[in-house]
């Protein structure tokens, strides 16, 4: 059997990653990314074939295991039911531009949104803004509308570059990970640390970001491995407390 031979429902561990990756749409529309059925998560194929992408029409927090279509570089639907969103371009070329993404997110968290309307830089203010030092956080400004097509998601790729998350005007954002682990919590961690920076701007009081060298050391201990797997655990045990009251 060729890659291409593979099907979703011939390879348990694609049905594994896709029912993680439909909780993080719902953890990330927990912590302040809904907006209604806008915003989507997607995952590089792990044959080749292309990306898993959430399907059109839900809500991020509606998002289950079976709520993911598979599509190849040009947008062409190859397995699953259900309408392909818009921006599949913003997805695609983001995979095609950085080998070392497997987990790509777009979606519109109301601070992130609002600091994206600004010329500020983002900095790192509190400990979420700290996950963001090394990149830094671009800003997407060749237009403030969707992305539908190549040439406009190949500009939004090379915009991203090698950070972990991109501004977009007026729009909202759009974060990477290697893992899923990874991109969940730099999803979070964009939204606090536009939140935070906001409140800062509001407060009139004088303010500075830590030192370059604190923020160093800061990622070092406050973000290894270990750290992430907890804080990724803590969202997941969050999400089943929400959705069990629900």
């Amino acid at each position: 059997m060729t890659h291409s031979d593979v099907m979703y429902s011939q390879d348990d561990s694609i049905e594994n990653v896709l029912e993680n990756l439909a909780r993080a749409h719902r953890i990330l529309e927990m912590e302040g990314h809904g907006d209604m059925s806008m915003g989507h998560l997607s995952y590089r194929d792990p044959h080749g074939r292309g990306i898993w992408l959430k399907r059109g029409n839900l809500g991020m927090e509606e998002v289950r295991g079976a709520d993911f279509i598979l599509i190849d570089f040009d947008g062409n639907v190859l397995e699953g039911q259900g309408l392909r969103h818009l921006e599949w371009p913003l997805h695609t070329e983001i995979f095609l531009a950085r080998p070392d993404v497997n987990f790509v997110g777009h979606s519109h968290p109301f601070y992130t949104t609002v600091f994206a309307s600004t010329e500020a830089k983002l900095e790192a203010y509190s400990n979420e803004g700290v996950w963001f030092a090394e990149h830094g956080v671009p800003r997407f400004t060749l237009t403030s509308n969707i992305i539908t097509t190549k040439e406009l998601g190949k500009a939004h790729a090379d915009a991203l570059g090698e950070a972990e998350a991109l501004l977009l005007r007026n729009h909202g954002a759009s974060y990477v990970g290697r893992t899923l682990k990874d991109l969940t919590l730099g999803g979070i961690f964009l939204e606090k640390a536009a939140k935070f920076q906001l409140t800062l701007a509001t407060s009139g009081l004088p303010h500075q970001p830590p030192s370059d060298e604190e923020t160093q050391e800061k990622i070092e201990t406050i973000y290894p491995e270990r750290a992430r797997n907890n804080f990724w655990m803590y969202f997941n045990r969050k999400l089943d407390r929400v959705e069990a009251g629900a």
